[in-house]
């Protein structure tokens, strides 16, 4: 259909505005990679480039919108990547979303309201086609504002985590642009144009549920790209938290390398990215060394927090006492207070006098250690625990003693050890934990070599299972008793 070059021209700028009110919504998205003035000339030169496409295509067939859709999606995503500095799939998402919201808000309100106020037999004419201009810059006006106040800062965050990611999602906007054009190809075929009588109430039903289609389709886009960008930040933030949580815990070793008194060495493996298993060792004084070893209630982020103020007030408190039943009664009474999620701690601590070697300990309902003496086996070091910290306030707990002597082990753990889970749903339980520890290949060796070995076996026991729970493991090795400076010996 050819029409004057007045008609062509206007209906050519008419389409010329949807390619504007595209790149207005990408730049109130991306980051401008020169100034203003650099950014809005380098739009005008691709709008111009774009209504030289409409105005030679459309004076073949006005009723034709192919090249001034094609030339859109070409043109719109280059400037963006030309003009702007973010990553360069959110550039080209951006500006595809863009052009594509564009051209459905032209289709959803200004067609729909040229065909309720205009009845002209033949739309294609200078009046109409003035009218249809003035509707959309009212609409696009509209949407410019309720684009920056509802979507733009959340795209914005979407694209700040996804990053290179976003390419994954570029498809999309891709595939429901093409199929808007051959929707709109299939109406301009049958003659269903907007202002036309006979076929108006056609047009205004069929691109009321089209573009209520896209409208839904916008939501699944923006909502997908949206929590997949949430479950990636909170992904970032976890792996934050888990270096923060390993930071907290003594991770140098060896740990003492002045002392020859003893050797220690610890291991912690969350089950998720952050656990509730926490291990400490500390000189109380010269001649104290504090040993702790304890598992929150629960797991993930609140079994962490909560491990994070466990762990504080135990060390707090061993500062000032070298009872391990006083510490405790303590670290109860502190722990009950505000405690509205009702988490409790199991927990394990031994206080060594290093020049005697005895070892004094206390058990808040952790699971009991196990001690090598004498060059023996691996043993039970078994007693009666008390009850958990912060389950119950005004608790007392007991402590009781063993003694070390030179080339005497002590190994403590957590239950994510005994109950490491196969796929058979078999624990691997404390015969075999036993067993692991007095093995042939276990003996003789030194605290940062036994630990690795026993987690090697609860891996091969537990196979393809997934971890149930946090491993944790600490082990002791008492080599001499601590000499009297000779200043002190005289």
């Amino acid at each position: 259909m050819q029409v004057d070059f007045s008609v062509t021209f206007l209906w050519s700028l008419a389409n010329n505005l949807s390619f504007w009110i595209a790149a207005l919504l990408t730049n109130s998205v991306l980051t401008r990679r020169k100034s203003k003035g650099y950014t809005f000339f380098g739009w005008v030169l691709f709008a111009i480039l774009h209504f030289i496409f409409c105005i030679v295509s459309y004076s073949f067939n006005i009723a034709d919108d192919n090249t001034n859709f094609l030339s859109a999606l070409v043109l719109a995503p280059v400037a963006a990547t030309l003009l702007y500095t973010d990553e360069r799939a959110a550039r080209v998402f951006t500006a595809i979303m863009s052009e594509l919201i564009a051209n459905v808000t032209t289709f959803f309100f200004c067609g729909t309201t040229l065909s309720l106020i205009d009845n002209t037999p033949n739309p294609y004419n200078f009046r109409t086609i003035g009218i249809f201009l003035c509707i959309k810059a009212f609409w696009f006006i509209v949407l410019f504002f309720a684009y920056r106040l509802l979507v733009r800062r959340t795209l914005q965050e979407v694209i700040a985590i996804l990053g290179k990611q976003l390419k994954n999602y570029v498809p999309i906007p891709v595939y429901c642009y093409l199929a808007f054009m051959i929707i709109n190809w299939l109406t301009n075929t049958l003659g269903i144009l907007p202002g036309t009588p006979n076929t108006r109430i056609y047009f205004i039903v069929f691109y009321l549920i089209i573009c209520s289609v896209f409208v839904i389709l916008y939501y699944e886009i923006f909502s997908t790209a949206l929590w997949s960008s949430r479950a990636l930040k909170t992904e970032a933030e976890l792996n934050v938290a888990s270096n923060i949580q390993r930071d907290m815990l003594p991770n140098i070793f060896p740990a003492f390398p002045d002392r020859s008194e003893f050797d220690i060495y610890a291991t912690m493996d969350p089950a998720k990215e952050v656990g509730g298993d926490f291990y400490d060792f500390f000189m109380i004084d010269k001649t104290h060394l504090a040993i702790v070893i304890a598992d929150v209630s629960g797991k993930g982020v609140p079994a962490a927090l909560f491990m994070v103020i466990a762990k504080t007030i135990i060390r707090n408190q061993a500062q000032s006492s070298l009872s391990p039943a006083e510490i405790f009664t303590r670290a109860n009474e502190q722990l009950c207070e505000n405690n509205g999620e009702g988490l409790f701690v199991t927990a394990y601590l031994g206080i060594l006098d290093l020049k005697s070697g005895v070892l004094t300990y206390a058990n808040a309902g952790h699971n009991p250690p196990l001690i090598q003496q004498n060059g023996g086996r691996f043993e039970w070091l078994k007693l009666r625990p008390g009850f958990v910290l912060a389950g119950m306030e005004g608790m007392r707990y007991k402590e009781f003693q063993v003694t070390l002597s030179p080339g005497d082990s002590l190994f403590m753990y957590t239950d994510g050890v005994t109950e490491a889970t196969n796929a058979a749903l078999e624990l691997y339980g404390d015969k075999r934990l036993e067993d692991a520890l007095n093995a042939e290949d276990a003996k003789g060796l030194a605290p940062d070599q036994l630990l690795p070995l026993i987690k090697s076996k609860v891996d091969l026991f537990v196979a393809s299972a997934p971890q149930a729970d946090d491993i944790t493991m600490l082990e002791l090795q008492f080599h001499a008793y601590m000499q009297e400076p000779k200043e002190a010996q005289s």
